[in-house]
């Protein structure tokens, strides 16, 4: 599992969390993943479920599933957040598995609740 910056422009957030079946046999990672962020104070803020539908995401043996945090990024210098940490429990599990922030990624505008997690999808 790995999370990289995937911002589309200067003004949306967007942070791709890659999972992949490393397992042999086929699985499902259906629905949205619990998403915690840790900040530099090492205090967890959940992030809540964007608008979209959940999808049946069904994984055959390498095969890689995407889901997408979202939020607006603060150019100001302002941003009330010192993201370190995201801890992702996928769907569908009761483990969690800590990613480091994206390096790079820009500055959540707002606070943590203004962060939107959204549904597993293939990568194709």
């Amino acid at each position: 599992m790995d999370a990289a910056d995937a911002a589309p422009d200067d003004t949306s957030g967007r942070i791709d969390v890659t999972m992949v079946n490393r397992g042999s046999t086929t699985c499902s990672a259906t629905g949205f993943a619990g998403v915690d962020i840790k900040d530099a104070d090492n205090t967890s803020n959940p992030v809540e479920r964007g608008q979209a539908q959940p999808r049946v995401t069904t994984l055959g043996p390498g095969d890689a599933a995407v889901f997408n945090l979202a939020y607006g990024i603060d150019s100001t210098g302002d941003s009330l957040t010192s993201p370190t940490d995201i801890e992702v429990t996928p769907p569908n599990e009761t483990h969690s598995v800590p990613l480091a922030w994206p390096e790079g990624a820009g500055a959540i505008k707002g606070a943590y609740t203004d962060v939107q997690v959204y549904p597993t999808h293939t990568t194709d």
